[in-house]
C-alpha cells in the first residue's frame, strides 16, 4: 500500500480509496496519478493496460486537454473487477508571446524541415522505447534550481505566428549550470545537434514514464547508461531554438506530455 504522500507544492494531491485499491496524485489535465492495489493482477486506463509492478503499483497520466470524467479498472487475482470513475479538472492556461527569434527558427527551408522530420523521428522512437527499469520510481526531485521562465499547456506566439502548445517547464539559470536526474533510470537517448531542441537527454523511469532535457550545453552520459536520482546528466545551455539559457523539461507517460510541474507534487514513501 501507499502510505504516506509528501506534498512539494501548494496544491494538495487528491487521494481516493476504494476496496485496497489507493489512487494519489493530480486528476487534472496534465496531472499524473500512482496506484496501488496489492493483489492487483492487471489495471487498465482508457483502454490501455497498465504496466505494474511486484508490489501492485501503478500510474497514469492526463494529457493536456482530456476529457472531464474517466476511469480505472483493476483486476485482482482472485477474479474481481475493481474500476474507480472519477472527475479530471480542466485548467486555463496562459498565452506565451516570443518576439526575436531567428526567422529559420520559426518558418524553416525546405532542408531544415528534413532536418525537423528527422528529428523527430528519432526522438520519438526513443520516447516510445522500453526502459526496462523494475524498480518502481516513488519520488520526483526538481532538475535545478531557477526561474520559471516558460509554463506547460501555455499557448505560444512565435514572432506573431501560432505555434504548438508549450509541452514542458521552463527554467532559466545560466549556461553551465548542473542538470540532475529527477528519477533514477536508462538513458534512452543522450544527442546533440536537433534543429529545435538542440542537445537532449531522454531517460526511461520505467512503466511508461519517461523525462526529457533539452537545450543542454554539456552532455555528461551515453545511451545505455543506468543513472540514479540527483545524478548530474549535463549542463544548462542554449542550442536549439532558444532566447537565452535555461532547461525545458519534457515529462512523458508513454507518449503523452505530463505537468512537470505537477509531477513534483506528489511522491510516495514506502
Amino acid at each position: 500500500m501507499i502510505k504516506k504522500i509528501i506534498i512539494l507544492l501548494s496544491l494538495l494531491p487528491t487521494a481516493i480509496y476504494a476496496n485496497d485499491l489507493s489512487l494519489y496524485g493530480i486528476f487534472n489535465q496534465g496531472g499524473i496519478v500512482i496506484g496501488n492495489h496489492p493483489n492487483a493482477k492487471k489495471v487498465t486506463f482508457e483502454n490501455r493496460e497498465l504496466k505494474l509492478s511486484d508490489e501492485g503499483y501503478f500510474l497514469f497520466g492526463f494529457s493536456r486537454k482530456f476529457k472531464n470524467n474517466s476511469s480505472v479498472k483493476v483486476e485482482l487475482k482472485s477474479g474481481e473487477l475493481i474500476e474507480k470513475s472519477f472527475k479530471i479538472n480542466e485548467r486555463t492556461y496562459e498565452i506565451e508571446v516570443l518576439k526575436g527569434l531567428p526567422s529559420k527558427m520559426v518558418t524553416p527551408n525546405a532542408e531544415q524541415l528534413e532536418k525537423i522530420r528527422e528529428d523527430r523521428a528519432t526522438l520519438s522512437y526513443a520516447i516510445r522505447s522500453n526502459s526496462e527499469v523494475s524498480i518502481f520510481p516513488k519520488n520526483f526531485i526538481r532538475p535545478l534550481d531557477g526561474r520559471t521562465s516558460g509554463l506547460y499547456g501555455s499557448e505560444r506566439i512565435l514572432n506573431g505566428q501560432k505555434r504548438n502548445p508549450h509541452g514542458g517547464w521552463d527554467i532559466a539559470a545560466p549556461v553551465g549550470t548542473p542538470i540532475k536526474a529527477t528519477a533514477g533510470g536508462k538513458i534512452l537517448l543522450a544527442q546533440k545537434g536537433f534543429y529545435y531542441t538542440g542537445n537532449v537527454v531522454i531517460i526511461g523511469h520505467g512503466y511508461d514514464l519517461k523525462s526529457m532535457y533539452i537545450h543542454m550545453d554539456k552532455i555528461n552520459v551515453k545511451k545505455g547508461d543506468i543513472i540514479k536520482q540527483g545524478d548530474v546528466i549535463g549542463t544548462v545551455g542554449m542550442t536549439g531554438r532558444t532566447l537565452g539559457p535555461h532547461l525545458h523539461w519534457n515529462v512523458y507517460w508513454q507518449n503523452i506530455k505530463i505537468d512537470p510541474e505537477l509531477l513534483m507534487k506528489v511522491n510516495v514513501e514506502n
